[in-house]
Protein backbone atom coordinates (compact mmCIF):
# COMPACT_ATOMS: atom_id res chain seq x y z
CA UNK A 1 0.00 0.00 0.00
CA UNK A 2 1.42 3.70 -0.78
CA UNK A 3 2.17 6.10 1.33
CA UNK A 4 -0.31 9.18 0.97
CA UNK A 5 1.68 11.97 1.52
CA UNK A 6 5.38 13.30 2.76
CA UNK A 7 6.14 16.33 4.62
CA UNK A 8 9.38 18.09 3.73
CA UNK A 9 10.74 20.29 6.01
CA UNK A 10 13.97 22.24 5.11
CA UNK A 11 15.61 23.87 8.49
CA UNK A 12 18.43 25.64 9.46
CA UNK A 13 19.10 27.31 13.19
CA UNK A 14 15.10 27.63 14.38
CA UNK A 15 15.66 25.01 16.84
CA UNK A 16 12.59 25.87 18.53
CA UNK A 17 10.70 26.94 15.83
CA UNK A 18 11.13 23.37 14.74
CA UNK A 19 9.84 21.63 17.50
CA UNK A 20 6.91 23.72 17.22
CA UNK A 21 6.26 22.98 13.57
CA UNK A 22 6.71 18.81 14.54
CA UNK A 23 4.75 19.28 17.54
CA UNK A 24 2.01 20.22 15.32
CA UNK A 25 2.83 17.74 12.86
CA UNK A 26 2.54 15.53 15.51
CA UNK A 27 -0.90 16.40 15.99
CA UNK A 28 -2.57 15.88 12.61
CA UNK A 29 -5.67 13.81 12.38
CA UNK A 30 -4.30 12.46 9.12
CA UNK A 31 -1.95 10.12 9.92
CA UNK A 32 -0.36 8.15 6.59
CA UNK A 33 2.52 10.20 6.05
CA UNK A 34 6.15 10.43 6.54
CA UNK A 35 8.12 13.37 7.68
CA UNK A 36 11.77 14.49 5.69
CA UNK A 37 13.61 16.87 7.50
CA UNK A 38 16.74 18.49 5.38
CA UNK A 39 19.26 20.25 8.05
CA UNK A 40 20.72 23.07 6.18
CA UNK A 41 23.68 23.43 7.97
CA UNK A 42 22.83 24.55 11.23
CA UNK A 43 24.67 25.77 13.62
CA UNK A 44 22.55 26.26 16.94
CA UNK A 45 22.73 22.48 18.29
CA UNK A 46 20.07 21.30 15.69
CA UNK A 47 22.33 19.30 13.91
CA UNK A 48 23.55 17.39 16.90
CA UNK A 49 20.17 16.84 18.29
CA UNK A 50 19.37 15.65 14.86
CA UNK A 51 22.14 12.94 14.70
CA UNK A 52 21.69 11.70 18.36
CA UNK A 53 18.18 11.10 17.49
CA UNK A 54 17.34 12.87 20.17
CA UNK A 55 14.97 15.31 18.19
CA UNK A 56 13.41 12.43 16.98
CA UNK A 57 12.79 10.67 19.90
CA UNK A 58 10.69 13.83 21.38
CA UNK A 59 7.93 13.03 19.07
CA UNK A 60 7.28 9.49 18.63
CA UNK A 61 3.48 10.08 17.41
CA UNK A 62 4.99 10.89 13.82
CA UNK A 63 4.92 7.75 12.17
CA UNK A 64 8.02 8.15 10.23
CA UNK A 65 10.81 11.09 10.52
CA UNK A 66 14.02 10.68 7.96
CA UNK A 67 16.50 13.22 8.28
CA UNK A 68 18.97 14.29 5.85
CA UNK A 69 22.02 16.85 6.47
CA UNK A 70 23.55 18.98 4.11
CA UNK A 71 27.29 19.31 3.53
CA UNK A 72 27.66 22.94 2.90
CA UNK A 73 24.25 25.46 3.05
CA UNK A 74 22.61 25.47 -0.15
CA UNK A 75 19.09 27.60 1.19
CA UNK A 76 16.02 26.79 1.24
CA UNK A 77 15.09 25.44 -2.49
CA UNK A 78 17.69 23.15 -2.29
CA UNK A 79 17.55 21.66 0.94
CA UNK A 80 13.84 21.32 -0.30
CA UNK A 81 14.84 19.71 -3.61
CA UNK A 82 17.58 17.07 -1.44
CA UNK A 83 14.26 15.93 0.43
CA UNK A 84 12.10 15.24 -3.18
CA UNK A 85 14.69 13.37 -4.40
CA UNK A 86 13.93 10.57 -1.93
CA UNK A 87 9.96 11.29 -0.88
CA UNK A 88 7.85 8.74 -1.93
CA UNK A 89 4.50 10.22 -0.93
CA UNK A 90 1.55 10.27 -3.67
CA UNK A 91 1.41 14.08 -2.24
CA UNK A 92 3.78 16.30 -1.11
CA UNK A 93 3.65 18.31 1.69
CA UNK A 94 5.62 21.57 2.73
CA UNK A 95 5.88 23.19 6.10
CA UNK A 96 8.44 25.64 6.53
CA UNK A 97 10.39 25.39 10.02
CA UNK A 98 8.64 28.45 11.62
CA UNK A 99 4.89 28.19 10.21
CA UNK A 100 2.21 25.86 12.29
CA UNK A 101 -0.43 23.51 11.08
CA UNK A 102 -3.72 23.20 12.82
CA UNK A 103 -4.54 19.50 13.42
CA UNK A 104 -6.84 19.52 10.60
CA UNK A 105 -4.76 20.49 8.14
CA UNK A 106 -3.39 17.40 6.13
CA UNK A 107 -6.95 16.10 6.44
CA UNK A 108 -8.49 18.55 4.26
CA UNK A 109 -5.88 18.66 2.23
CA UNK A 110 -5.63 15.47 1.03
CA UNK A 111 -9.90 15.50 0.91
CA UNK A 112 -9.86 18.45 -1.29
CA UNK A 113 -7.27 16.13 -4.01
CA UNK A 114 -9.37 13.70 -3.51
CA UNK A 115 -12.19 15.63 -4.46
CA UNK A 116 -10.47 17.24 -7.50
CA UNK A 117 -8.35 14.02 -8.95
CA UNK A 118 -7.73 15.84 -11.39
CA UNK A 119 -6.03 18.91 -10.32
CA UNK A 120 -2.10 19.13 -9.31
CA UNK A 121 -2.08 21.25 -6.05
CA UNK A 122 -3.86 22.63 -3.71
CA UNK A 123 -3.38 25.34 -1.25
CA UNK A 124 -5.52 26.46 2.24
CA UNK A 125 -5.82 29.75 3.93
CA UNK A 126 -3.76 30.90 6.17
CA UNK A 127 -3.60 33.16 9.20
CA UNK A 128 -0.26 35.49 9.26
CA UNK A 129 1.77 36.75 12.22
CA UNK A 130 4.53 39.44 11.70
CA UNK A 131 7.78 39.91 13.22
CA UNK A 132 5.54 42.20 16.28
CA UNK A 133 3.47 38.63 16.76
CA UNK A 134 0.15 40.82 15.54
CA UNK A 135 -2.13 38.27 13.32
CA UNK A 136 -3.85 38.71 10.36
CA UNK A 137 -6.07 37.03 7.78
CA UNK A 138 -5.52 37.94 4.50
CA UNK A 139 -7.84 38.83 2.17
CA UNK A 140 -7.40 36.45 -0.97
CA UNK A 141 -10.23 37.64 -2.81
CA UNK A 142 -9.08 38.77 -6.38
CA UNK A 143 -9.50 42.70 -6.77
CA UNK A 144 -10.01 41.65 -10.83
CA UNK A 145 -10.79 38.95 -12.97
CA UNK A 146 -8.06 37.13 -14.99
CA UNK A 147 -8.11 35.50 -18.11
CA UNK A 148 -6.07 32.18 -16.68
CA UNK A 149 -4.70 31.66 -13.46
CA UNK A 150 -1.22 32.07 -14.63
CA UNK A 151 -2.19 35.79 -15.09
CA UNK A 152 -4.00 35.57 -11.56
CA UNK A 153 -0.76 33.98 -9.59
CA UNK A 154 1.33 36.63 -11.30
CA UNK A 155 -0.41 39.46 -10.24
CA UNK A 156 -2.17 38.42 -6.66
CA UNK A 157 0.17 36.04 -5.66
CA UNK A 158 -2.37 33.97 -4.25
CA UNK A 159 -0.49 31.35 -2.76
CA UNK A 160 1.88 33.05 -0.55
CA UNK A 161 3.81 30.35 1.04
CA UNK A 162 5.02 26.80 0.62
CA UNK A 163 3.18 25.87 4.20
CA UNK A 164 -0.11 25.78 2.45
CA UNK A 165 0.81 24.08 -0.57
CA UNK A 166 0.32 20.21 -1.48
CA UNK A 167 1.20 19.18 -4.96
CA UNK A 168 0.82 15.52 -5.96
CA UNK A 169 4.06 13.51 -6.78
CA UNK A 170 3.28 13.29 -10.36
CA UNK A 171 2.86 17.06 -10.65
CA UNK A 172 6.16 17.66 -9.68
CA UNK A 173 8.02 14.80 -11.49
CA UNK A 174 6.54 16.47 -14.73
CA UNK A 175 7.73 20.05 -13.59
CA UNK A 176 10.97 18.89 -12.14
CA UNK A 177 12.48 20.21 -8.94
CA UNK A 178 12.45 23.89 -7.56
CA UNK A 179 14.84 26.51 -8.95
CA UNK A 180 17.40 26.46 -6.63
CA UNK A 181 19.74 29.72 -8.28
CA UNK A 182 16.56 31.63 -6.73
CA UNK A 183 16.75 32.50 -3.12
CA UNK A 184 13.09 34.14 -2.58
CA UNK A 185 11.04 33.26 -5.23
CA UNK A 186 11.58 29.76 -6.00
CA UNK A 187 7.98 28.99 -4.15
CA UNK A 188 6.21 31.34 -7.11
CA UNK A 189 8.75 30.12 -9.80
CA UNK A 190 7.35 26.78 -9.60
CA UNK A 191 3.85 27.39 -9.35
CA UNK A 192 4.09 29.02 -12.29
CA UNK A 193 5.71 26.43 -14.22
CA UNK A 194 3.11 24.15 -12.90
CA UNK A 195 0.51 26.31 -14.69
CA UNK A 196 2.39 27.26 -17.48
CA UNK A 197 2.83 22.76 -18.07
CA UNK A 198 -0.86 23.05 -17.89
CA UNK A 199 -1.13 22.01 -14.17
CA UNK A 200 -4.24 23.09 -11.96
CA UNK A 201 -4.16 24.33 -8.62
CA UNK A 202 -7.48 24.74 -6.65
CA UNK A 203 -8.07 26.20 -3.14
CA UNK A 204 -9.48 24.20 -0.25
CA UNK A 205 -12.43 25.46 1.49
CA UNK A 206 -13.01 26.72 4.71
CA UNK A 207 -11.63 28.32 7.54
CA UNK A 208 -7.50 29.07 7.97
CA UNK A 209 -5.99 25.95 8.86
CA UNK A 210 -1.92 27.32 9.18
CA UNK A 211 -0.69 30.24 10.86
CA UNK A 212 2.48 31.64 8.87
CA UNK A 213 5.03 33.22 10.45
CA UNK A 214 6.04 36.41 8.04
CA UNK A 215 9.55 36.42 8.19
CA UNK A 216 11.46 39.48 8.90
CA UNK A 217 14.71 38.61 7.38
CA UNK A 218 12.50 37.84 3.86
CA UNK A 219 10.89 41.60 4.21
CA UNK A 220 14.44 42.94 4.90
CA UNK A 221 15.67 41.43 2.07
CA UNK A 222 12.60 43.18 0.24
CA UNK A 223 15.19 44.96 -2.86
CA UNK A 224 16.17 40.97 -3.64
CA UNK A 225 13.03 39.95 -3.57
CA UNK A 226 12.00 42.30 -5.87
CA UNK A 227 14.86 41.54 -8.75
CA UNK A 228 14.32 37.88 -7.90
CA UNK A 229 10.41 38.57 -8.76
CA UNK A 230 11.49 40.18 -11.81
CA UNK A 231 13.36 37.95 -13.68
CA UNK A 232 10.23 35.48 -12.89
CA UNK A 233 7.95 37.64 -14.70
CA UNK A 234 10.07 38.37 -17.21
CA UNK A 235 11.25 34.75 -18.52
CA UNK A 236 7.05 33.77 -18.17
CA UNK A 237 6.12 36.90 -20.73
CA UNK A 238 8.89 35.95 -22.70
CA UNK A 239 7.77 32.29 -23.22
CA UNK A 240 3.91 33.05 -22.81
CA UNK A 241 3.72 35.25 -25.76
CA UNK A 242 -0.05 35.02 -25.40
CA UNK A 243 0.04 36.75 -21.36
CA UNK A 244 2.45 39.64 -22.93
CA UNK A 245 -0.70 41.95 -23.21
CA UNK A 246 -1.28 41.97 -19.37
CA UNK A 247 2.50 42.38 -18.91
CA UNK A 248 1.71 46.14 -17.95
CA UNK A 249 -1.23 45.27 -15.62
CA UNK A 250 0.71 42.75 -13.83
CA UNK A 251 4.01 44.66 -13.28
CA UNK A 252 1.94 47.76 -12.16
CA UNK A 253 0.39 45.48 -9.53
CA UNK A 254 3.53 44.25 -8.70
CA UNK A 255 5.38 47.64 -8.42
CA UNK A 256 2.19 49.19 -5.50
CA UNK A 257 3.07 46.24 -3.67
CA UNK A 258 6.34 46.37 -3.23
CA UNK A 259 6.09 50.06 -2.48
CA UNK A 260 4.01 49.20 0.54
CA UNK A 261 6.76 46.57 1.48
CA UNK A 262 9.49 49.13 0.90
CA UNK A 263 6.81 51.80 3.29
CA UNK A 264 6.67 48.92 5.95
CA UNK A 265 10.64 49.06 5.79
CA UNK A 266 11.14 52.67 5.96
CA UNK A 267 12.86 52.15 2.48
CA UNK A 268 11.59 55.50 1.37
CA UNK A 269 13.98 55.97 -1.71
CA UNK A 270 12.95 52.07 -3.10
CA UNK A 271 9.39 52.96 -2.12
CA UNK A 272 9.18 55.99 -4.41
CA UNK A 273 10.54 53.79 -7.28
CA UNK A 274 8.44 51.33 -7.25
CA UNK A 275 5.29 54.04 -6.65
CA UNK A 276 6.62 56.11 -9.92
CA UNK A 277 7.09 52.84 -11.98
CA UNK A 278 3.46 51.45 -11.12
CA UNK A 279 2.07 55.49 -12.30
CA UNK A 280 4.73 55.15 -15.86
CA UNK A 281 3.67 51.74 -16.84
CA UNK A 282 -0.18 52.13 -16.32
CA UNK A 283 -1.97 55.24 -14.32
CA UNK A 284 -5.21 54.10 -14.85
CA UNK A 285 -4.52 50.59 -13.54
CA UNK A 286 -2.43 51.97 -10.57
CA UNK A 287 -4.69 54.48 -9.92
CA UNK A 288 -7.79 51.51 -9.95
CA UNK A 289 -5.91 49.21 -7.56
CA UNK A 290 -5.27 51.87 -5.16
CA UNK A 291 -8.37 52.76 -4.69
CA UNK A 292 -9.65 49.14 -4.49
CA UNK A 293 -6.94 48.38 -2.08
CA UNK A 294 -8.45 51.49 0.18
CA UNK A 295 -11.98 50.78 -0.29
CA UNK A 296 -11.22 46.97 0.84
CA UNK A 297 -9.58 48.09 3.98
CA UNK A 298 -12.11 50.29 5.20
CA UNK A 299 -14.70 47.70 4.66
CA UNK A 300 -12.38 45.14 6.77
CA UNK A 301 -11.69 47.85 9.83
CA UNK A 302 -15.24 49.58 9.91
CA UNK A 303 -17.96 46.33 9.45
CA UNK A 304 -20.13 47.64 12.10
CA UNK A 305 -21.07 51.39 9.90
CA UNK A 306 -22.70 49.11 7.37
CA UNK A 307 -19.12 48.70 5.37
CA UNK A 308 -19.23 45.10 4.89
CA UNK A 309 -17.29 43.24 2.20
CA UNK A 310 -18.84 41.41 -0.18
Amino acid sequence: MSLRVSVVIPTRNRMEKLRRALAAVECQTFRDFDVWIVDDCSTDGTTELLRQGRLQEDYPDIPAMHVLFNGRPVGAAGARNRALDRARGEMIAFLDDDDVWLPEYLARQVSTLDRYPEASASYAACTEIDEHGRQRRPDFRPLFEYDSPLLHLLTESFVHTLSVFVCRRRALDRVGPLNDRLLIVHDLDWYARLLMSGGTIVPVPGAAIVRHEIPGGLIARHREWFEEEQSVLSRVFRERRECAYREGHVRTHRALFFARVGISRKDYSFAALRLLEAFRKDPVRCLQIIFLRTLRNLRREHPAAGIVGS
